[in-house]
């Protein structure tokens, strides 16, 4: 049986500093981390020890981007000082500290309340916006921020009523969340599919309220687009589905980058044909602010690797190729662009270079538990 590459290596080739790692080889070794601490709990704070000791010395904000997230979702309240620490560097690239404050969100302890309320007056907006959620995420988990509506109920309440519904053969539905392992930023209003493809115009309307509703509320409504698409997939409702892509596209029109960003990386989680047109409008539009173009090219590099896995999967059948080339063609620009911000001039070599990656069998390397 072939192992993985051990917790010594993958630090290695995570924190190199010399330039002899290539970025997207890093990438790789973060996320095989991420499924280390998952697969052996004894290891986790070595493995956030590594991810923090990464953050010394590395001047590419798309990665420690990337990190931050990853101890999010790491889940593990022995992230909590480097991501504080990261926070609190008003030096540091605003994408990241916001990757920070989320991410002390998605570990969900009160324990983390006192400093995202003390950056709630940050000078960068998407910073206050994602305490602001973060708080409001972590009080609504412990009880304190549900909504008053009728027949609400917090998010582990109905993760768990659906899970015993499922387990009692009471209920043919699943669990629609459990389709999406990263903790998300704010829950979605049901686990119902019937429910949620049903409720796809409702959610829209509330996605594009703009400052009338608030931005918590917002993504509440973002998620449960989300998890519409997916319920349509399993009802074979495709239709449904693409109505509710093209609802996530309306909010792109929001005011808030970060909503921006946020609908973007949803776009990256679903791979759907649908959001390709508006994702290529975001990544070509210079004055877009540039974390919701990183996450753009993100989502269009996986739409690729979704259609690939089609191919292999629908043998036999002629698969129309220019959508795949022109997304090819709008990573490839934007890659060797010397003007483009970094982060997504990076986050498009990764986009290509994982797909590259990807498309090679003899890469595979399992991880070593």
């Amino acid at each position: 049986m072939t192992t993985g590459p051990s917790l010594d290596k993958l630090s290695a080739c995570l924190c190199d500093a010399s330039g002899s790692e290539a970025l997207d080889a890093r990438f790789r070794a973060l996320f095989s981390l991420k499924g280390l601490a998952a697969a052996d709990g004894a290891r986790t704070q070595a493995v956030i020890d590594v991810i923090a000791a990464a953050f010394e010395g590395n001047d590419s904000a798309l990665l420690k981007h990337e990190m931050a997230y990853v101890l999010g979702q790491i889940k593990d309240v022995g992230a909590m000082p480097c991501l504080e620490h990261v926070l609190a560097d008003a030096k540091e690239h605003a994408m990241v500290r916001h990757e920070a404050a989320e991410a002390m969100g998605a570990i969900g302890s009160t324990v983390a309340l006192p400093t995202l309320k003390r950056y709630l007056s940050d000078a960068d907006v998407s910073v206050r916006e994602t305490c602001e959620l973060a708080i409001r995420k972590i009080e609504y988990e412990q009880g304190g921020g549900g909504s008053s509506k009728s027949g609400d109920m917090s998010e582990a309440e109905a993760i768990t009523r659906a899970k015993a519904e499922a387990d009692s053969g009471d209920n043919d539905d699943e669990d629609i969340k459990s389709a999406f392992a990263p903790i998300d930023p704010a829950p979605a209003h049901s686990t119902r599919s019937a429910e949620l493809v049903a409720s796809i115009a409702t959610y829209r309307q509330q996605l594009t309220a703009g400052p009338s509703l608030p931005l918590f509320e917002r993504y509440r409504a973002m998620f449960s687009l989300r998890n519409a698409v997916h319920a349509a997939r399993r009802l074979e409702a495709e239709s449904a589905g693409t109505d509710a892509v093209l609802a996530l596209a309306a909010g792109l029109a929001d005011g808030s980058a970060l909503f921006r960003h946020e609908i973007c990386f949803v776009f990256g989680e679903l791979a759907h044909a649908a959001c390709v047109d508006s994702m290529l409008t975001v990544l070509d539009d210079s004055a877009e602010h540039e974390m919701v173009r990183h996450e753009a090219a993100e989502a269009l590099g996986a739409v690729v690797e979704e259609e690939e896995e089609e191919e292999e999967e629908e043998e036999g059948e002629e698969k129309d190729g220019q959508v795949k080339g022109k997304i090819m063609a709008r990573l490839q620009r934007w890659a060797g662009d010397k003007e483009a911000p970094r982060v997504v001039r990076e986050s498009c070599i990764v986009a290509l270079d994982e797909m590259a990656y990807n498309n090679d069998p003899s890469q595979f390397q399992p991880v070593e538990a």
